[in-house]
């Protein structure tokens, strides 16, 4: 699906710089709309995010530093979720509109060049300010909702609210030390992750659009994606040229590789029918989707690191062959829900596909690195094949698989 960015209304160069917000509805033929350019701008920031994250795990592969990593995703995806889904429905692009966006990627700056410090307990206070900041942001932009916009106001009381209180719970968490302040966040960010779900009587009754949604997730997966090429290219340079380390480098590509083609290769079949449950899996489904890339960027870097040594080890074999797994299952999960015609064959293949890697992860002591990223990139580029055989045979019949 290629990305088409919105046109600006036409204007006699009198625009006003204020435009009060209004809903786009699921029978506005104004909400069939495509990724602005400040959609893109603010989306620039979270690369600085999802790096420091991947960063984090190349750093400190332990359970321990899965837990941390998996557990500041989170607010990072929250985040990026909360801001798209207002634009989704509200968007106006006027100036109050683009300021708060300014701001926004402010505060998420400024959360993103904590992250390592946080997972190290140190200024966990500054992160809780800017995240709060954040949210006030938000907060500011569903008030301007609220006035113009009367017959939304049960779904802003409902996202206004859980927002807000989401919001004090981190601004409580100040008066807390670690890790009670820890929990505190984890029960704000379950609090904010549940409001979609809860809200789906709701968006029954103020129907907004939801065809928005999948552009915004894939250019967001194209965000991670980019930051595991990234990753290649920077931690090639940082490795004496051997033969190992090349042969990884340009495997661990081919793995990157296979995986945009198993995501985006469907992408155009994708299809959301109104705000329902479906929307909400959709979206949800994403988490593990977007953890399992960002993992599998961070087991690139490591595998081509450690090139050279006998055994990939355990901490970098499960971020990559983990991530991807990861990444196939939640896969599965966005395609059987939004891609019509039967999945039991297409399923059945990626699955096949996660448990050959999964077998793969539980033989890495015997293997040398290289060796795991060329069963790897075998095993991807024969799912990416036969996906597309099999993709191939159901449109020759009228029908389509995930």
């Amino acid at each position: 699906m290629g990305v088409r960015l919105r046109e600006p209304p036409e204007t006699d160069g009198r625009a006003p710089w204020f435009v009060p917000p209004r809903l786009r509805t699921a029978e506005d033929p104004a909400a069939e709309r495509h990724a602005s350019w400040l959609e893109l701008f603010f989306d620039l920031v979270f690369v600085v995010a999802i790096t420091e994250l991947s960063r984090l795990l190349v750093l400190d592969h332990s359970a321990g530093g899965f837990l941390r990593f998996a557990a500041l995703f989170v607010p990072v995806f929250v985040a990026w979720q909360g801001y798209m889904a207002y634009a989704t429905r509200f968007d106006t692009d006027d100036l109050g509109f683009r300021l708060a966006y300014f701001a926004a990627m402010l505060a998420i700056a400024a959360m993103a060049v904590l992250i390592d410090d946080v997972a190290h307990g140190v200024h966990t206070a500054t992160f809780a300010v800017a995240y709060v900041a954040l949210r006030s942001f938000m907060l500011a932009l569903y008030g301007r909702a609220w006035i113009a916009v009367p017959e939304a106001r049960p779904l802003i009381r409902f996202y206004g609210g859980g927002y807000g209180i989401g919001a004090a719970i981190w601004l409580a968490s100040l008066a807390a030390d670690t890790p009670y302040r820890y929990w505190l966040w984890g029960f704000a960010q379950v609090l904010e992750l549940s409001l979609p779900p809860l809200s789906t009587r709701l968006h029954r009754r103020i129907p907004t659009s939801a065809t928005h949604l999948p552009e915004r997730w894939a250019l967001f997966t194209l965000i991670v994606l980019g930051e595991s090429v990234a990753g290649v290219a920077i931690q090639t340079a940082d490795t004496t040229w051997r033969f190992e380390s090349a042969a990884a480098a340009v495997l661990g590509f081919a793995s990157v590789a296979a995986v945009w083609w198993l995501y985006y290769d469907r992408q155009a079949s994708v299809a959301l029918r109104g705000s329902t449950m479906s929307v909400v899996v959709y979206s949800y489904a994403h988490i593990p989707l977007l953890i399992g890339l960002a993992a599998m960027g961070a087991g690139v870097r490591l595998l081509i690191e450690r090139a050279g040594a006998d055994h990939l080890g355990t901490g970098p074999s499960v971020a990559l062959l983990g991530g991807v797994v990861l990444f196939v299952l939640s896969l599965i999960v966005t395609r059987t829900v939004v891609v019509g015609g039967r999945h039991r064959r297409g399923v059945s293949l990626k699955l096949g596909g996660a448990a050959i890697i999964l077998g793969l992860l539980a033989a890495e002591t015997a293997l040398p690195p290289v060796a795991v990223a060329a069963v790897l990139a075998l095993v991807l580029v024969a799912v990416v094949a036969a996906d597309r055989a099999l993709m191939r045979s159901w449109q020759a019949a009228g029908s389509a698989v995930p």
